[in-house]
């Protein structure tokens, strides 16, 4: 139960400071804690500049610097960034009524930009809520307290009228007080020494001494004159032995006023905030040492076991230190955002207090209470992806976390774009955001794989990587930092469509069709025969390409690159295409051959083998001429094939009667077919004469090196051209690399 009294009218006759202003509601919180009065001012209330006043009686003081760790004040921020002033009912200007209630008059200034106050003034009320134990000590922020009570006099002496120590401010009655303080020597190990001092000399020394009707209090600043350190493991301590002497008629009495505070900051252990105390404080135990409490709180509440052991604190001693653990970010805390060379990192303030209770010989009970504001600076952290990707859904969901209040999601670009948030619905994308139990959020954001900003990668065997390269931009408040944190997130799965070929004969040569599949165009290369497709190709070979939706049509005339020759027959010119489609980057193979039978009349093939293939045709000759009666310049050489109009010769270029003449680096040979009735001339009927029928026939190949292709209608053979000349093909005749794949067979055998 705690009382807080806004005054207004009586205040403004009492209080001289300024005009009280109208409290505005929510702004003030109170509380009444063990030995403590409470006030918290909401952060959005603070002005430019702000202070506390108190008063008593006339008396008016500002709290702050030396004055207030003397007195019992302490100002700081709390657990939640909110202005809070924590006063000891022992300290300065309280008013003390029988040691069970406790009042303060304290006003806080708030000053505007333009310097303009206002006043609020509050009177905090507090009763006792729980008695004083035989010493207390109170480790704050800025100042070490201690409080005993006070002695009776010897046995011996009971019947002795009690005379009370009049209160400091009173002078004569503390005019005979005396303080002995023990400091360690610098040249004897483990040895002390005493110096004692007047109680005033110990008050301008900075040692706050007092007296209630109880108790005798001693309070003074961290660093004070008569103090010295103490090394306890990783802790530091600071010391305050002290003995207050003070004479009760012929009784002297000495009160032990010692008093010691860990003064070590907390430091990260792994992942946990540590705070170590010795567990058995020097100068202020006295074995044996009996631990009778221990109570750990935040923000100015006490935390159940339940409570402490779901947010991760924990107290344990660690040989001779009490150690306090408190998970980095635990609830209770603050974290603040930092972004340092353009990574991530994060402070952590959590402002916690413990009560520890224990038994020695000297002393029945002893209460410790200590304050400190934790505080972690710049921590680096990495951010957390969670990669909940399932690449049978066919999105990429990821999370980040985990982020607290002060970090918001400004925008997100994926391979180099900006993802519109406009447009999330349009292209499927989803953005969520998720909270956590210790009061931070993640962010949960997914994407189809076929997102156009999605990168793809053909894999082989029909697996497709999906890429994600993202960089998601967080803003950071108040100070609005910038911080991109930058991620690759792949998927694996066999989910391609190979593209497929098909092939058909048309009236001008062979057509190939290659449907297109599931994979980008791009990434494969079309090959005919072994020559990558390329616009010179498609212009020499005079090919026609169509792109339709789902497949591109390509058509290689008959005699144009590519086309492969394989048999001559009377049914006519047996023809293949090789088509394939190889992929860039897996060197993956898709291949089909289309074989087509085109008709003719008359052909001449030079074949690289050194052997030529020859068709004629004796229709319209007149008179008229069997083909089956035709031969070579050596009359055995007879046709293979023959019909009513049309006779077929294989043979090698070194038999049949073949000769030779050069050009240059060149050989010609040449043939040719002529009319060679079965009979002798001599024999042959009067009544028949004897057509005159020839056709010369020739094949061009270098003097030394690999021998070509060529293909001519024997009308237009080398034969019949200049020496020099190599002859003009008819119907684009074709020299090829004898070596080529395309190629393997040139044997050209009839059809049958």
């Amino acid at each position: 139960m705690y009382y807080v009294y806004l005054l207004w009218l009586f205040l403004l006759s009492l209080c001289p400071i300024s005009v009280p202003d109208s409290i505005p509601i929510g702004m003030f919180r109170t509380k009444c804690h063990d030995r403590h009065f409470w006030l918290s001012v909401n952060s959005n209330f603070l002005g430019h500049n702000f202070r506390f006043d108190v008063k008593a009686d006339s008396e008016v003081q500002k709290v702050s610097g030396r004055w207030a760790a003397e007195c019992g004040y302490t100002v700081g921020l709390d657990s939640w960034g909110d202005l809070l002033l924590r006063v000891s009912y022992l300290a300065c200007l309280v008013e003390n009524q029988r040691e069970t209630e406790f009042q303060l008059m304290v006003w806080f200034i708030n000053q505007d930009v333009n310097e303009q106050e206002k006043s609020y003034p509050l009177l905090l009320a507090c009763p006792l809520q729980v008695p004083w134990a035989h010493r207390e000590l109170v480790c704050e922020q800025n100042y070490m307290e201690v409080s005993v009570l006070k002695l009776l006099p010897p046995d011996n002496h009971i019947s002795t009228a009690w005379v009370t120590p009049a209160p400091v401010e009173l002078g004569e009655g503390l005019k005979e007080w005396r303080v002995v303080f023990r400091m360690p020597t610098l040249n004897q190990e483990g040895g002390m020494k005493e110096e004692t001092v007047p109680l005033k000399m110990a008050h301008l020394l900075g040692y706050h001494i007092n007296t209630t009707n109880s108790r005798i209090l001693l309070r003074c600043a961290y660093g004070s004159k008569l103090a010295y350190m103490l090394q306890w493991g990783e802790t530091d301590v600071e010391v305050v032995s002290a003995t207050i002497l003070y004479k009760l008629k012929w009784t002297l009495l000495t009160v032990d006023m010692s008093v010691s505070c860990t003064i070590g900051q907390a430091r990260i252990d792994d992942s946990d905030v540590l705070w170590s105390h010795p567990h058995d404080p020097p100068t202020l135990v006295h074995p044996p040492f009996i631990e009778k409490g221990l109570k750990l709180g935040v923000g100015g509440q006490y935390l159940s076991e339940c409570v402490a052991h779901q947010r991760g604190y924990m107290i344990h001693k660690n040989n001779r230190t009490l150690e306090i653990r408190i998970p980095f970010g635990a609830e209770g805390g603050i974290i603040k955002s930092h972004v340092i060379d353009g990574l991530y990192s994060q402070s952590y303030f959590v402002d916690v207090f413990l009560l520890r209770e224990w038994e020695d010989t000297s002393l029945s009970l002893t209460q410790q209470r200590m304050f400190r504001a934790l505080y972690i600076p710049h921590l680096p952290r990495s951010v957390t992806l969670i990669n909940k990707t399932v690449p049978s859904q066919r999105e990429f969901s990821i999370s980040l976390c985990c982020f607290p209040r002060d970090v918001s999601l400004r925008n997100v670009t994926v391979a180099g774009q900006p993802v519109l948030w406009e447009e999330k619905e349009r292209n499927g994308f989803r953005l969520s955001q998720n909270p956590l139990p210790n009061n931070t959020y993640m962010y949960l954001f997914q994407m189809p794989f076929s997102h156009p900003l999605i990168r793809q990668k053909y894999l082989g065997d029909r697996f497709r990587r999906y890429t994600l390269y993202g960089v998601f931009s967080f803003i950071l408040f108040p100070d609005g930092e910038i911080y991109n944190h930058s991620t690759t997130v792949e998927a694996e799965l066999q989910d391609v469509v190979l593209p497929k070929l098909e092939g058909e004969c048309t009236v001008r040569g062979v057509r190939t069709l290659a449907y297109y599949g599931n994979i980008d165009s791009s990434e494969w290369s079309l090959y005919v025969g072994r020559r990558r497709l390329d616009w010179e190709l498609v212009e020499l070979g005079g090919f026609s390409l169509d792109a339709r939706e789902l497949y591109l049509s390509l058509e290689v005339p008959l005699y144009a690159p590519g086309m492969a020759y394989e048999g001559l027959g009377l049914q006519g010119l047996l023809v293949s295409v090789l088509v394939s489609l190889v992929h860039v980057e897996t060197a993956e193979e898709q291949t089909h051959v289309q074989r087509c039978v085109f008709p003719v009349r008359e052909l001449l093939v030079c074949l690289p083998d050194g052997r030529m293939v020859v068709m004629i045709d004796t229709a319209g000759v007149s008179p008229p001429v069997n083909p089956k009666h035709t031969a070579l310049l050596d009359p055995a050489c007879r046709p293979l094939e023959t019909d009513h109009s049309r006779a077929l010769f294989s043979f090698s270029i070194d038999s049949c009667g073949t000769f030779t003449t050069h050009d240059g680096d060149q050989v010609i040979y040449r043939n040719e077919v002529r009319n060679m009735p079965p009979f002798p001339p001599h024999l042959r009927p009067l009544s028949q004469s004897q057509p005159h029928y020839r056709v010369p026939l020739g094949c061009v190949h270098p003097e030394n090196g690999n021998r070509t292709l060529a293909i001519y209608l024997p009308s237009h053979s080398p034969t019949l051209l200049p020496m020099k000349h190599t002859g003009k093909p008819a119907l684009n005749s074709h020299t090829r690399n004898p070596e080529s794949r395309d190629q393997k067979n040139h044997s050209l055998p009839a059809v049958g």
